[in-house]
């Protein structure tokens, strides 16, 4: 029998595993908006819309500039130009969404037990953040790495990269 959504998000609550239905599911969400505010209505019902990182306001970050960034990696949303006709400010957005998007995943890979795969989307917010020169998204890539090292029982690695994260958000 079918697990709903609501018992699969349960589940994920109880064990700290994200199974891999549910896994399945926010997959497809990505790129279904109708799916993805399904997922999100049960997460508040539930009251687990609250974990995790606090949101960031997108444009606290973004800094002045006349050099246009470049996208090293795919963008997934679809954007109505060519990313490199985007003014400067909004291909900020679109990268600090794409980073967004990539931690994400990064947290269901390790959720779904996925060390290496989760290793290596961390490793590439990593570069993403360091790319677009903002430290809080340095220090949470960091932070990524370091749940990644725990997971494994690394405890080296897990303070190096804990302290690493510690050190971006210093001025």
């Amino acid at each position: 029998m079918a697990q709903t959504l609501e018992d699969l998000i349960r589940q994920l609550a109880e064990s700290g595993t994200m199974s891999p239905e549910l896994l399945s599911q926010v997959q497809q969400a990505m790129n279904d908006p109708s799916r993805l505010d399904e997922i999100l209505k049960v997460l508040r019902d539930l009251g687990a819309d609250q974990m995790g990182s606090p949101t960031l306001n997108i444009a606290d970050f973004y800094q002045e500039g006349t050099k246009p960034y470049h996208s090293r990696w795919p963008i997934a949303a679809d954007l109505p130009i060519p990313f490199s006709q985007l003014d400067r400010k909004t291909q900020f957005f679109v990268l600090f969404q794409e980073w967004t998007r990539r931690e994400m995943e990064g947290s269901m890979a390790l959720n779904a037990g996925q060390t290496q795969e989760a290793t290596n989307i961390f490793k590439e917010c990593l570069a993403r953040a360091q790319e677009i020169e903002v430290a809080e998204l340095v220090a949470r890539s960091y932070e990524g790495l370091c749940r990644v090292s725990e997971r494994l029982g690394d405890r080296t690695a897990a303070r190096s990269y804990s302290q690493k994260a510690v050190q971006a958000r210093t001025p």
